[in-house]
């Protein structure tokens, strides 16, 4: 009996200028609620750094990936350079003028034509034949 006279003293007593009363029991009621949603918003905060830290490790990752792949492509891109310019070579060498004269002359026996005259005949000669 005691302690509801106590509370209703303190409620009595809590009346403030708003017209509030208020006990003891509501008073734990509303710091609870207020605990729980600091809780809350202070787990979504820590839960949204860690998701953005996640993301921004991710997106390193992936850039220095990114960049291993383009040094791996620029010096496939060299090589394969080098391959043409060294096939181009082969090329221009093996259709130099002097060394196709030089094959058919060694390597098939082809000799350069002598000179030939070709002397017009007269129409008349060609019909009686």
């Amino acid at each position: 009996m005691s302690r509801k006279i106590a509370l209703s003293f303190q409620t009595r007593k809590a009346h403030g200028a708003s017209g509030f009363i208020y006990s003891r029991e509501s008073d734990s009621a509303i710091s609870s609620g207020k605990t729980k949603r600091f809780i809350r918003l202070y787990l979504t905060a820590v839960l949204l750094l860690s998701l953005m830290f996640t993301v921004y490790i991710w997106q390193s990752t992936k850039m220095v990936e990114v960049k291993l792949r383009i040094q791996q492509s620029s010096k496939f891109s060299e090589g394969l350079e080098m391959n043409n310019a060294a096939i181009r070579a082969e090329i221009s060498r093996l259709q130099s003028l002097s060394r196709i004269e030089n094959v058919a002359k060694k390597e098939l026996g082809m000799v350069v034509p002598k000179r030939r005259y070709y002397l017009p005949l007269p129409i008349g000669l060609l019909k009686n034949q």
